[in-house]
């Protein structure tokens, strides 16, 4: 007559896992071929945070991480950066796995710069420099995009 079919407990959850993996690998695939149009997406929306501007062309420092610490007071200041992370674009595209220097430090009475390395993602990380002797209160500058913090003792 009419026969039930058996039993087959977990099919589903090993259908659901195998889904799962090929969706990571789909993903992983595309961030390996956009990986670097994302990255670049991504420094323009952090730089835009703090008001700096990309053109797309030329070498560009948008800079997305510094600790400024200062110290001194009545009218001149020392400023120290340390642990910066800049993305380094080159006519719009992110510069991967290069030397990059002249990332420029600039205050009123001094500037100086940065130079390091930009990783495959085209981030310079761990960056560090400083100025002595600057006008305070005044603003610093890192880079070239607009990045800018107050200088206050």
């Amino acid at each position: 007559m009419f026969k039930l079919p058996a039993r087959e407990e977990g099919q589903g959850l090993v259908e659901y896992a195998l889904v799962l993996v090929l969706i990571a690998v789909v993903v992983i695939l595309i961030l390996t071929v956009l990986g670097s149009t994302v990255g670049l997406v991504y420094a323009r929306v952090v730089g835009g945070f703090y008001g700096q501007s990309i053109t797309g062309t030329g070498t560009e420092f948008v800079v997305l991480k510094a600790n400024v610490s200062v110290t001194g007071g009545g009218g001149t200041c020392n400023v120290a950066i340390s642990d910066a992370t800049v993305a380094v674009a080159q006519d719009g595209a992110l510069l991967e796995n290069s030397a990059v220097s002249g990332i420029t430090i600039s205050a009123p009475g001094g500037s100086s710069s940065m130079s390091g390395t930009t990783n495959n993602f085209g981030l310079a990380t761990g960056l560090s420099g400083s100025l002595s002797g600057v006008s305070c209160p005044s603003k610093l500058t890192i880079g070239n995009t607009g990045y800018s913090s107050p200088i206050k003792p």
